[in-house]
């Protein structure tokens, strides 16, 4: 009795932002791949949604936040952190309603090397198989190079984007191609939602 108590305590503490998903037992965590998910839940800063589907992931470096997929999983094997200068992960999701999954690759790095724009964006091609223009905007005191790709020989669709803060050398690269699940089962790619999905997700990167 004391021990539920003491939780209700600090979670009515934390109120302003959510109880704190530390601070909740296995068995009251939200119903999502993220939080079920043992370390995927590990970068998630609440188990609030910070808006529709999507949690707030903090990265490890603490150099960025953004919004993350709350049916989405991190790879425990493709995950790389350099102390707070170099982080590397990777994601995916099944997206049943469309009948499409999807893999993100995320890279994260603070050096004098992110101001060498054409560079950075010639090895996110090189990786990504990316061979179009990239579109330059800007948003909240970061620059987006963002593109887009249909393989239809391959049977997926690609975005890639690199963000570029305006105030430091930190810089995140986006990865994405995503595929039909079921041959026998009409699918539209990119799906219905999926670029507006990708566009929330490039545009929420916010640099510490």
């Amino acid at each position: 009795m004391r021990g539920i108590i003491t939780l209700t305590l600090t979670c009515l503490l934390l109120i302003s932002s959510g109880c704190s998903k530390d601070s909740l037992p296995g068995d009251r965590l939200p119903d999502t791949e993220a939080f079920k998910n043992e370390f995927t839940r590990e970068f998630m800063k609440s188990d609030e949604e910070t808006e529709d589907g999507f949690y707030t992931f903090e990265s490890k470096t603490k150099g960025y936040t953004m919004l993350f997929p709350v049916n989405a999983k991190i790879s425990t094997m493709d995950y790389e952190q350099i102390k707070s200068s170099y982080e590397a992960l990777s994601y995916s999701e099944e997206v049943d309603k469309e009948s499409i999954s999807y893999f993100m690759t995320v890279n994260f790095e603070d050096s004098l090397d992110t101001d060498d724009i054409q560079i950075n964006l010639g090895i996110l091609s090189d990786v990504s198989g990316y061979e179009g223009d990239y579109k330059e905007y800007k948003s909240s005191e970061k620059t987006i190079y963002f593109g887009e790709k249909r393989n239809e020989e391959n049977g997926y669709y690609s975005y890639v984007a690199y963000i570029a803060s305006d105030g430091s050398n930190k810089a995140v690269s986006l990865n994405y191609h995503s595929r039909c699940t079921n041959k026998e089962t009409s699918c539209e790619l990119p799906g219905p939602g999926e670029k507006e999905k990708i566009n929330r997700i490039v545009e929420s990167v916010e640099f510490k």
